[in-house]
């Protein structure tokens, strides 16, 4: 029963050409000096509230969900949201897997139509994490997918304090030759779900990693910096930022502020704080 369902999802998907991997916008925000926003969903009134924002911005982004909120909602259910939700955009979106570290996972995703993926084999010897980044350019190559890798590594809370390494710019050079990569993900102080300093981001690593690296370069854990950097990420090659933490905290805000609600009304009113809160950082990004 499940294989039949893959199929015939990934039959009706491969007719739709809404969803883009964003491989040429990537480049021209890159001449330009614009960011790519990279928010995070969750759930269904998330993916709504983003949906809306591109709707009235005619803004291109990545839509990015996690093999964890995947496997919760299912494929073909949180697939069957998107499909819905964003496939009607005038404006093309990417579907991005967020942090995969699972190459079945990867695999699944591209079945399912994705058309952006991230391979985080950060915490493996660099090696390692080159092989395996290759495997899934190889598997994404043949869906048209883009794929997005990382060095270094940016930490979360919880995480192993060995694990927190900052990118290395004579590593990027190696890897990217060696992977072929669309795009690369770097460490250079910022943290996941942590707000940090203007002092905290290295802005000196950053512009010794685009000195040499010869594609787009990505900024997780943006939710934690600090606005006032936008500019000297974007003049020094971050192309794509990714926000998850922000969109979570007014999931939260919101639910606790209408606990005696009906849950759909607290659902639309998520879709309504989240759709301005993507206005807002489109604005200062693109």
């Amino acid at each position: 029963m499940f294989i039949m369902i893959v199929k015939i999802s990934k039959e009706k998907m491969e007719e739709n050409m809404a969803r883009n991997p964003l491989k040429g916008t990537l480049a021209t925000f890159s001449q330009t000096h614009r960011i790519l926003l990279g928010v995070n969903a969750d759930n269904p009134e998330m993916i709504v509230g983003i949906s809306k924002a591109v709707r009235e911005t005619k803004i291109p982004l990545f839509v990015q969900v996690t093999p964890e909120t995947l496997a919760l909602w299912g494929y073909d259910v949180l697939t069957a949201i998107m499909k819905t939700t964003l496939d009607s955009l005038e404006t093309p979106v990417s579907w991005h897997l967020d942090h995969a570290t699972a190459l079945n996972d990867i695999k699944q995703a591209l079945d399912w139509g994705f058309t952006s993926v991230m391979y985080d084999g950060s915490t493996l010897p660099f090696e390692d994490n080159i092989r395996n980044t290759q495997r899934v350019v190889e598997m994404a190559l043949a869906k048209g997918a883009l794929v997005e890798g990382e060095i270094g590594h940016v930490h979360k809370p919880g995480e192993p304090e060995e694990w927190r390494q900052l990118t290395d710019p004579d590593d990027v050079v190696a890897f990217v030759q060696a992977t072929h990569v669309d795009a690369l993900a770097i460490a250079i102080g910022n943290h996941h779900a942590t707000h940090v300093k203007d002092s905290q981001i290295d802005l000196d690593r950053l512009a010794a990693i685009q000195e040499v690296c010869s594609v787009p370069l990505v900024l997780h854990g943006a939710s934690g910096v600090p606005v006032e950097l936008y500019d000297a990420l974007r003049n020094r090659g971050i192309v794509k930022m990714n926000f998850g933490t922000e969109l979570r905290s007014i999931w939260w805000k919101t639910v606790h502020e209408m606990q005696n609600s009906k849950p759909r009304w607290v659902q639309s009113k998520i879709s309504t704080a989240i759709d301005n809160f993507v206005k807002s950082k489109l604005s200062q990004l693109s």
